[in-house]
């Protein structure tokens, strides 16, 4: 004979509030009105197939299969009873921790599921212990990359430092330089003589080792004999010396005015160019820098709004001033295997009419705006050459004319 729950449950019910043979005294009344229903025996009798029935459905009910509930629900019942603890005892209002959240119950029932089959089968244990490795070695190999990439940054932070320090001392040598030139090299001319323009600049001269330089450049020259002028564009960073050492053309790549190791270098003109007799055309070469030093500025005549206003260029050599009018900017690169590459660098001295204006043709070409001054044969140039980055071995080039 089988019970289901509800039947289970009245049957225990009823047992828990019935008891037979009390003992309790009944009252006269009662006890009349019982003898006329049932005798003595007939109760008895259904007493004890009342506790027959009883009995067999507590049996019934230990032998039920009690279902055990899941460890993710054990987990969660535990908390529920923390969480109810906690406002119980929170009675002045304030606020309580939340508990675990869902995650952290999944890590925990993922945790404890993983210890009880582990006991139960001995190959999960190692391939736990496998992925507790391989977390391991995966947590080693991220520290590794943070460890590196903390390195690296602070590495870069040391170089960029160091880079512009570098900068700024190479252009404070700059400056102190120029201090060194004399600004009352020139004089005027003598009112009382008539061929002499009483308005003009007449340079003043002195010889150096044989050499007739400027007065207002003998300091720099004493200092270095391969110094041989100073070019200045209004308006811009460049205000620097240049160098001439025709045996050594990138000598001064990499090195200051005194020849010391330096990021900067210092302008030098092309070993083919000759910057006092002149050459028909002078090309001078220096760095663009990245901190916007030395020619790093020629770039900006990309922009024809900027030509027109930096139009003019001065450089001053030992053996005269000079002042040159720009009438060519433009973006080229160097790839000698390139036939169809206009290699401006090699022009040096025109061997004859043709030779100069095709050049000068070539480089107004180039340029990406309309310039309406022009060079004719006759004219001496200078080149403004340095790095540019839209290309390979790119480079950015100026020229102007003497006026």
């Amino acid at each position: 004979m089988s019970f289901n729950q509800d039947e289970i449950d009245e049957l225990l019910a009823k047992y828990s509030s019935y008891q037979p043979n009390s003992g309790e005294k009944k009252s006269s009344d009662e006890k009349k009105s019982s003898n006329e229903k049932k005798s003595s025996d007939d109760i008895k009798a259904e007493d004890k197939k009342f506790e027959e029935k009883v009995s067999e459905a507590e049996a019934s009910k230990k032998a039920e299969p009690v279902k055990e509930k899941s460890s993710k629900e054990k987990i969660i019942e535990r908390q529920a009873q923390k969480e109810k603890l906690s406002l119980s005892g929170n009675s002045s209002g304030d606020k309580y921790k939340v508990g675990k959240s869902e995650d952290d119950v999944e890590r925990v029932l993922s945790r404890a599921e993983i210890i009880k089959n582990q006991k139960k089968d001995p190959d999960l244990k190692k391939k736990a212990e496998a992925r507790l490795k391989k977390k391991k070695r995966a947590n080693a190999i991220l520290n590794a990359l943070l460890v590196f990439f903390i390195l690296v940054f602070l590495g870069s932070g040391a170089y960029l430092g160091i880079y512009f320090y570098k900068i700024h001392k190479a252009q404070s040598g700059f400056d102190d330089l120029k201090s060194l030139i004399r600004d009352s090299s020139k004089d005027k001319g003598d009112e009382g003589e008539s061929t002499v323009d009483p308005d003009m600049v007449v340079p003043k001269y002195v010889n150096i080792d044989g050499v007739s330089v400027q007065e207002k450049f003998a300091d720099l020259y004493t200092r270095n004999h391969e110094f041989v002028g100073w070019l200045t564009v209004d308006g811009t960073n460049i205000d620097y010396p240049v160098m001439h050492t025709p045996d050594d053309e990138e000598k001064y790549l990499r090195r200051d005015f005194d020849g010391n190791s330096s990021s900067s270098g210092t302008l030098f003109v092309a070993a083919a160019s000759d910057p006092i007799a002149p050459s028909d055309n002078v090309i001078i070469y220096g760095h663009n820098m990245k901190a916007g030093t030395m020619f790093h500025s020629l770039l900006n005549f990309e922009k024809k709004e900027y030509y027109e206003e930096h139009k003019l260029i001065e450089f001053d050599t030992i053996e005269e001033d000079a002042q040159y009018e720009v009438i060519a900017a433009f973006r080229t690169k160097i790839d000698e295997s390139d036939p169809n590459l206009y290699k401006y660098y090699e022009f040096h001295n025109a061997s004859s009419e043709e030779e100069f204006n095709e050049y000068v043709s070539k480089v107004k070409s180039m340029t990406p705006y309309e310039i309406e001054a022009t060079a004719k044969y006759g004219d001496k140039l200078i080149t403004l050459s340095t790095c540019a980055y839209h290309a390979e071995e790119g480079r950015y080039v100026i020229v102007a004319k003497k006026l």
